[in-house]
């Protein structure tokens, strides 16, 4: 889904050792809804009050179009709504706006029935004249990073990219009913418009979701229950309260003493006195090196597969729970093409001559800009590249960017590696996969590839599951082939949080829990070891 500003944060002792615990993904991915304890006749509207959560410094971007980080989709999918959310437990898609849809019989046209009475929290009212304006201005901004992902609708690819008008984009409103005609067959589109990008974004920026923001400082964000919410009378907890700071003394003592409820942050794990609290998930996320396709070296798959040959592979996933070998995190149906682990110096050495006789570069001095965040992790992971990369005759230049603005200087920074850490958005490889497609806003790396993009497309056109993941799995392999990216682990999930207070919060792949589920409930005190008198 996002970019996670939990990018290169070690996790303590205590969690390696609940290794165990964790559910890597597949078949049981994610939680049943049997495993939500939300049960609306039980829940005392006495015990309900403000949640607050203690969460790590991040420069927070609010605007629902332009977000990428997964924190920041916590409080957007809150305070903004689209046709569906995600459900609190499986994470698939939950009608929201939506009161109901049609999927045409050939599958080109999806038709929307938008619930009747819906507001925003100024007043106004959420028809499908309200999604359709939404959804061309997320297309028409250029700063918005997940508008290729409707290139599916007819017309919108070409508006976004300047060839095409807004007008012969295929989305039509009339009252309550919002149609869309695709490009080609879609089954995942209602798990793709979950998204927050997709929500209904009014004019006047006013709330369409259960939450509206009330005020926020780069210190504190805080959520009040927005009253004209369409399921408002379901919303319990009536305002969130966010404090950011890099203090983990500060956030360890806030849970330990009662003052939040929830801090969602690792180093402060052993400083936790409840280890109870503490809920470990694997994610649906990959860890991640890759190139930027913007040089005359880099951009050749040659010279990237001499660099991929000469990675001493398992020292660099040493210390991670999850070693990735592939971009796809594994995934129930999915078959992953041979990952890489493969090292061989004196092989690389061979490699890297050959690529620069090809190049006419013999004898020349080949450098590699690695642009890394500036933090003691990603530093030792540079060296152990740098020591290896000598080794063959690449010089590698390490560029250091302060870790909150990492991301966000990706796309102009100049250099030639980067490192990424991905959570899928849906739970299917093409969350992953679209990273890569040509033309998508979505492609840091610049890198393209005809065969790939032809995969992606017939996997869009089969509806048998089975060939769909066959034909997403070749595609992957052709990534992987390049040598375009360096897999390096699955990432995990850690949030502090006493569940025994708590209902309706479910450890899930994407980290992705909607307060509007949420709310306090009564703790049953226990007793053990106690003698009771006659």
């Amino acid at each position: 889904m996002d970019w996670t500003t939990r990018l290169h944060k070690k996790f303590a002792g205590a969690v390696f050792a609940c290794a165990l615990l964790f559910v890597f993904p597949g078949a049981s991915l994610f939680a049943s809804e049997d495993d939500v304890p939300f049960k609306s006749d039980k829940i005392d509207e006495s015990l309900q009050r403000e949640l607050v959560i203690f969460h790590s410094l991040s420069n927070l971007n609010l605007d629902p179009h332009t977000s990428a980080y997964v924190f920041e989709a916590q409080i957007l999918n809150s305070v903004y709504e689209g046709l569906f959310s995600y459900n609190a437990a499986t994470l698939e898609p939950d009608n929201a706006l939506a009161k109901d849809f049609r999927i045409s019989r050939d599958k080109f046209r999806w038709t929307f029935t938008i619930r009747e009475g819906a507001k925003s929290s100024s007043g106004k009212e959420i028809n499908a004249q309200t999604i359709k304006e939404s959804w061309l201005n997320l297309i028409a901004n250029k700063g918005a990073y997940y508008s290729s992902l409707l290139d599916v609708i007819k017309g919108a690819r070409e508006y976004r990219l300047g060839t095409g008008s807004r007008e012969d984009v295929a989305i039509y409103a009339n009252g309550l009913k919002l149609s869309v005609e695709l490009t080609k067959p879609t089954s995942h589109f209602n798990k793709l418009l979950c998204h927050h990008a997709f929500s209904a974004v009014l004019d006047d920026s006013s709330a369409s979701g259960a939450y509206m923001i009330e005020s926020a400082t780069p210190f504190k964000v805080l959520l009040k229950k927005n009253p004209n919410y369409w399921n408002a009378a379901q919303v319990r907890i009536p305002s969130v309260a966010i404090h950011l700071t890099d203090d983990s003394d500060a956030r360890a003592h806030a849970f330990n003493t009662g003052a939040a409820d929830w801090i969602d942050a690792t180093d402060e794990l052993k400083k936790i006195l409840d280890k109870k609290a503490i809920q470990l998930s694997a994610e649906f996320g990959t860890e991640y090196l890759f190139f930027k396709n913007d040089s005359p070296i880099w951009s050749r798959a040659d010279f990237r597969n001499a660099v991929l040959t000469a990675i001493p592979w398992k020292q660099l996933r040493d210390g991670h729970m999850f070693p990735a070998e592939t971009l796809v995190c594994p995934s129930s149906g999915y078959k992953s093409p041979e990952g890489l682990n493969y090292t061989d110096a004196e092989e690389a050495a061979l490699m890297l001559e050959a690529a620069k006789k090809s190049a006419g570069l013999s004898g020349k001095k080949i450098e590699l800009s690695f642009a890394i965040p500036d933090s003691e992790y990603m530093s030792n992971r540079a060296e152990l590249l740098r020591g290896a990369l000598e080794e063959i005759g690449v010089e590698l230049k390490t560029v250091k960017i302060h870790p909150q603005l990492y991301l966000t200087s990706i796309s102009k920074t100049k250099a030639d590696l980067f490192l990424y850490t991905w959570i899928g958005d849906y739970s299917d490889p093409l969350a992953f996969l679209e990273l890569f497609r040509g033309n998508s806003s979505m492609n840091d790396s610049h890198w393209r590839d005809e065969s790939f993009d032809k995969l992606l497309d017939q996997a869009a056109w089969t509806n048998e599951s089975k060939e769909r993941n066959a034909l997403l799995s070749k595609a992957e392999d052709i990534l992987l082939s390049s040598g375009e990216v360096i897999p390096i682990s699955h990432p995990v999930t850690c949030a502090v949080i006493d569940l025994n207070s708590i209902g309706g919060w479910v450890s899930n792949a994407m980290d992705i829990h909607p307060l509007k589920s949420l709310y306090f409930k009564k703790v049953e005190e226990t007793f053990k070891n106690v003698v009771k008198l006659q």
